[in-house]
């Protein structure tokens, strides 16, 4: 896998370098732009599929489902953290809390609601001196958007 990153960075590379040089022709300057977009996003979900300490939804109809299923991976590491390393539940119900309503806050302002979505939430173990909780760092939301419709005519004719 490294070496794949390493091929696709470099390729993003040469594909920025020649937007910037112009040595695309203009009728493939937008394709080629797109190209580097698709690889910039690639190279970004490599990078967060390999970070530690996360907890993710699987990839959801809604935004509405995806926060229900990140609800329970939750809960599941929550659980299995309380029994592995002494993490304080009431304090980590009220970080989850938190998180969950600006989670929730942020997808309404963005509009993407009702868009297929996939949410990653990476976390810490914080020790206030009294207690371990968990402690959410950021959280990435993976949306999809139509790309387009197809129209196939299954009349037979």
């Amino acid at each position: 896998m490294e070496d794949l990153v390493k091929s696709v960075d470099q390729v993003l590379r040469l594909v920025e370098e020649g937007i910037k040089e112009r040595r695309f022709p203009e009728a493939m300057r937008t394709y080629v732009e797109q190209l580097g977009r698709n690889l910039r996003l690639f190279l970004d979900v490599v990078e967060i599929s390999a970070l530690e300490n996360t907890i993710q939804s699987p990839i959801s109809p809604s935004s509405r489902g995806a926060m229900f299923n990140l609800r329970k991976a939750f809960y599941a590491t929550l659980t299995r953290l309380v029994k592995e390393q002494g993490v304080d539940r009431n304090r980590s119900l009220e970080e989850w809390k938190k998180a969950a309503s600006r989670l929730i806050e942020e997808i309404e302002k963005r509009g993407i609601t009702e868009a297929p979505c996939k949410i990653f939430l990476t976390y810490t173990v914080m020790s206030d001196g009294q207690s371990k909780y968990i402690s959410f760092k950021d959280a990435r939301v993976f949306y999809f958007d139509l790309e387009g419709i197809v129209r196939i005519d299954l009349a037979t004719k």
